[in-house]
This record gives structure tokens, C-alpha cells and sequence, in this order.
């Protein structure tokens, strides 16, 4: 399982802040993997309000390393909840969809929610062999990292 890229995303309302969204993106991510500064959007919303959406890339091995952290700090509750519904969060293309708490993450902790989230997406390069599952890579990558309170040294990511 080779991981190719991941992107982190935001949206950011009127009545938010958005170097405090940016701040709270970069609690999933040590800051020295950013590659560039982020991306932001500005949108109008269905009453007219501003909205905005930030996102955050990283391509290689900068990507590797940050689902590697990704995989360490989340807590085990929901490193256990991932494995679960790993086949729910992988799509089509093979790529991860994780949701993060927006509040949670500015607070330093990362935490697995649906509402008004960060948006974690992992794109891994796809195996030549057929036989190789992808989500069984994954889980097994999880189950170490859940077993071994996730060491760099368990780390198979590249």
C-alpha cells in the first residue's frame, strides 16, 4: 500500500475564523509536511452569506508520513470505528474519506465526526496484483498501529 496523496479540507462559514479553521486543519498534520501554503475559495451560500473552503495538499511522501501520524494519534476508539466502516469510507477509486471534528481538531484533539467536519482524503497507488485488496492493506495498516500505539517503526507506509 503506497499512499500517493492526501488532501484536508474546510468549509468555512461566515461566523467562523479562518486562520483558526486553518489552525485547527494543521492539528491533523505536523505543519513541517505542507508542501504549500493553502488553498482558499470564496463562495456565496443560498442566502447570499460568505462562505469560503480551505484545503490543504500533500503529494508523496510527505502524504505517506501524515497517514501515518493520521493512524498514531487518532484515538483508539476510533481507529476501531475506521476498521469497521473501512469499507463504507473507501471509494470507487480506491481513495479513504475521513471526517474529522472541526471543534475538536482546534483543541488538539482529533476526533471521527460527520458534522461540520475536516475532510480527509487519501489517495493510495493501486496495486498491480489483482488478489491484493486494498481495504485489507489498510486494516492490517490500522490493526498495527492500534496494537502498537502506532511507533514510527510500525509504520509501513510509504
Amino acid at each position: 500500500m503506497q499512499v500517493v496523496s492526501a488532501r484536508i479540507s474546510a468549509i468555512v462559514h461566515a461566523t467562523e475564523n479562518l486562520e483558526k479553521v486553518i489552525y485547527a486543519m494543521r492539528q491533523a498534520c505536523p505543519q513541517e509536511l505542507f508542501q504549500s501554503k493553502p488553498d482558499r475559495r470564496g463562495l456565496k451560500g443560498h442566502y447570499g452569506n460568505e462562505i469560503s473552503t480551505v484545503t490543504l495538499s500533500l503529494r508523496g511522501r510527505p502524504a505517506g508520513l501524515f497517514f501515518s501520524n493520521l493512524s498514531r494519534i487518532l484515538p483508539s476508539g476510533d481507529r476501531e470505528t475506521l476498521l469497521n466502516d473501512l469499507d463504507t469510507r473507501l471509494d470507487e477509486e480506491g481513495r479513504l474519506h475521513l471526517r474529522l471534528d472541526k471543534e475538536e481538531c482546534f483543541r488538539g484533539a482529533l476526533r471521527l465526526k460527520d458534522q461540520d467536519p475536516i475532510k480527509i482524503l487519501v489517495s493510495f497507488r493501486k496495486s498491480s496484483d489483482p488478489g491484493l485488496r486494498l481495504a485489507e492493506d489498510i486494516r492490517q495498516f490500522l490493526d498495527i498501529s492500534l496494537d502498537h500505539n502506532g511507533s514510527p517503526s510500525d509504520a509501513k507506509v510509504r
